[in-house]
């Protein structure tokens, strides 16, 4: 399996592989360029940069193509392949947090010993929580089933039997319910786990993929995923079931930002990397916030303009935090910034405008905002605010991915 980081390239030709430059098969540049780029608008996973070069976008995970390669992108913010193994954690805790899984493996080992691409750590981790469930019981529901049988069972249906041959007249059309395994969410549960059994590459994975295989025996795999995860049930006796169907849905509706060509299914599943840092930086605020602090994700409230009376353009910042009358603004950018003061420390002047009119629709043009940045060795050294305005301040924080940490003034002292 290869191993890259966001933007990295990817080409034919043989070179000497490095984190941001790797060697692929023809096969796998092929399927890639076919199916990875831009199509009408929609999310691309790839640019194609040469005859022989193509270069990635800003997802995180894991792809596999019909050949069989695989490719496992990390966090752009890794400096070698020395911190593998970290970026990997680092990815696998984010995902944890934007799923709101828990991020632990079979067995009772945690993530920081745990050195597996993404999705053979998701496919433990489901593995896990459904070994979980065979022991404590599968749920079973009735299921309303229409028959026709040698002998009276349940109601006899008069107009199938009226409407009965008279070779027939022996076999009663009949309804009946049947106390059964064969519900929704274990249809899901029993794709999943035959998804993982045909393409794990672990083999703890595969064994107990298997070995569930036979625990769900009674039960047939999902003929229509999408149905089957509109009817998941979410009643009390099924809170077991909870945990499970985020890993469930991961693994069966194959998070790609392009569509699949043919009924190919590889275990590929990527995330785009500025939504995971969001929140995660939401998630590590909501830790270390007071309670009496209101914190809203994407609050969507003002508009831009308005134009006879329609407003227009929503304005959605990351994080709007209130306590009482007070109000600060935080926007999470997934971005390495630089020491090179000539080219402003690598800061956009689209985000900096993008941030004064949050503050004035907001914050009525007098507040604090924040604009948070992953840390790296190279974080600038920026210890005054930027002065929007007289009464507007906007300050560039460093985030700590490790510790997630970032000095917001608002919960100092």
């Amino acid at each position: 399996m290869l191993t890259v980081r966001e933007f990295a390239r990817l080409t034919t030709d043989e070179v000497a592989g490095s984190m941001d430059l790797a060697t692929i098969p023809t096969s796998a540049f092929e399927w890639l360029a076919r199916h990875g780029r831009d199509r009408g608008g929609a999310p691309s996973l790839v640019k194609l940069e040469g005859p022989r070069t193509l270069k990635l976008r800003n997802y995180v995970g894991v792809v596999e193509t019909p050949c069989g390669t695989r490719i496992e992108i990390l966090p752009k913010h890794i400096g070698s392949s020395e911190g593998v193994a970290q970026a990997r954690r680092l990815l696998i805790k984010m995902i944890s947090e934007a799923l709101n899984l828990t991020p632990r493996i079979g067995g009772g080992a945690t993530i920081e010993a745990f050195d597996l691409p993404m999705t053979e750590w998701l496919a433990a981790s489901f593995l896990a929580k459904a070994l979980e469930l065979a022991r404590c019981g599968p749920r079973q529901a009735y299921r309303f089933v229409e028959a026709r049988e040698p002998f009276l069972r349940g109601r006899l249906d008069f107009n199938r039997q009226l409407r009965a041959a008279a070779g027939g007249a022996h076999m009663f059309h009949v309804t009946h319910d049947v106390y059964s395994l064969d519900r929704p969410e274990n249809r899901l549960i029993r794709s999943a786990i035959e998804h993982i059994a045909r393409r794990s590459m672990t083999s703890d994975n595969w064994r107990l993929a298997r070995e569930l295989s036979i625990l769900f025996g009674d039960v047939s795999e999902s003929r229509n995923i999408a149905a089957d995860l509109k009817c998941w049930g979410r009643d009390r006796h099924l809170a077991d079931y909870a945990d499970i169907r985020p890993l469930c849905e991961l693994l069966l509706t194959q998070r790609l930002p392009f569509a699949l060509g043919g009924d190919y299914h590889g275990m590929s599943m990527l995330f785009p990397m500025e939504r995971l840092f969001e929140r995660y930086v939401l998630g590590s605020l909501r830790m270390i916030a007071p309670d009496d602090f209101e914190i809203h994700p994407q609050h969507g409230a003002m508009h831009l303009c308005s134009q006879e009376g329609e407003d227009w353009f929503q304005m959605k910042p990351d994080i709007l935090v209130k306590n009482g009358s007070q109000r600060w603004i935080i926007d999470a950018k997934w971005k390495r910034l630089s020491t090179d003061r000539d080219k402003n420390y690598e800061l956009s002047q689209a985000d900096f405008y993008q941030l004064f009119a949050y503050g004035q629709k907001y914050l009525g043009g007098t507040g604090e905002m924040y604009l948070v940045y992953p840390v790296t060795p190279d974080f600038p050294m920026i210890r005054a605010p930027f002065k929007l305005s007289e009464s507007l301040l906007l300050h560039v924080l460093p985030f700590d991915l490790e510790r997630r940490r970032a000095p917001y003034t608002f919960l100092e002292g």
